[in-house]
């Protein structure tokens, strides 16, 4: 009997799902649980994590260090469902700040000008775009958990609870959209914001380019 795990042909799909999934869970949430789904953001953004160490480049040394960070944020999540302790939410963000940049490094040297394009890379690099938005979120939210009033249009204490807004606000200026009413106010924040801005140009810049020369390659070879 075949059991269901990632290839190289397909591991960039099942965290591609995973990604998405967190996003509309995190906008169900906050729709219809309010603070009760405190706990199911929790459990969903493990379960994510989980995926991206089962998913993303299997070899040994780099397993070890992926499996190694979740271990320590299931630990700090679970204190924190039980303690709600502020010091470990500013450690627990921290660690999946590490945790979402080291995956992009990783999804990149697997995506980005390496031999031929198919449809897996294809998906890798929106999973990139997506890990870039997502990083940027869970720092702005360690930002405002270090330093609350860091963001306007938050009007929630646990991070949890702001998680769907803050992902709204830097998708939105991952993308260069801005509606405006959610709005950086200290300068640390508005510096994030404008970074995040150029960063999503550039990707997706490199990305074409990235396409453009593999594409090419594979003509001449």
């Amino acid at each position: 009997m075949q059991t269901l795990h990632p290839t190289e042909r397909d591991n960039f799909l099942w965290l591609l799902m995973a990604l998405v999934l967190l996003l509309f869970s995190g906008a169900l949430f906050d729709q219809f649980f309010g603070g009760a789904g405190q706990r199911l953001i929790n459990l969903s953004i493990t379960a994510t994590l989980l995926v991206a160490v089962w998913s993303l480049d299997n070899t040994r040394q780099r397993r070890l260090g992926r499996w190694s960070i979740t271990l320590i944020l299931l630990g700090i999540a679970a204190g924190d469902m039980w303690l709600n302790n502020a010091g470990l939410d500013v450690i627990s963000l921290l660690l999946i700040v590490v945790f979402l940049a080291y995956s992009i490094a990783i999804a990149a040297r697997q995506v980005l000008f390496t031999g031929i394009i198919d449809g897996n890379k294809i998906v890798g690099a929106i999973v990139i775009y997506l890990l870039i938005g997502m990083t940027w979120t869970f720092t702005y939210l360690l930002i405002e958990q270090i330093q609350s009033g860091s963001i306007n249009g938050l009007y929630h204490n646990n991070w949890q609870d702001n998680l769907h807004t803050v992902f709204y606000f830097s998708f939105v200026t991952l993308t260069s959209l801005g509606y405006g009413e959610i709005t950086p106010a200290l300068p640390i924040t508005r510096f994030l914001a404008y970074m995040e801005a150029i960063v999503g140009h550039f990707y997706l810049a490199i990305l074409v380019a990235s396409l453009i020369g593999a594409r090419m390659s594979s003509r001449h070879a």
